[in-house]
């Protein structure tokens, strides 16, 4: 992924760990892994990464998302499973459908 802001900076990404206790530092062999491929498809001046971040997806075993009814018309939703750009729009519309 790369998408560039309106300072002309770019976020690209992302690399996924799973498993029990995965590792919460980044990797350098791994953002490189990333800079090689993204350097095949975009020219830009600097390959400089300015920050880095990590992100942890919370998992629920057997299905991909919570929700629950904490009062009448208060519904939380949570835990994708790191699928939220994906799912996240449907689940939204049949939410929303069902109010």
């Amino acid at each position: 992924m790369v998408s560039q802001n309106s300072q002309g900076e770019l976020t690209i990404g992302d690399s996924h760990e799973y498993g029990l206790n995965p590792d919460p530092f980044n990797k350098a062999e791994i953002n490189q892994y990333i800079l090689d491929y993204l350097k095949t498809f975009v020219q830009v001046p600097s390959f400089e990464i300015a920050e880095t971040w990590n992100g942890v997806y919370a998992k629920i075993p057997g299905k991909t998302e919570f929700i629950a009814q904490a009062e009448t018309g208060v519904t939380l939703v949570n835990a994708l499973s790191g699928a939220g750009m994906t799912l996240s729009f449907g689940l939204a519309e049949d939410l929303f459908a069902s109010v």
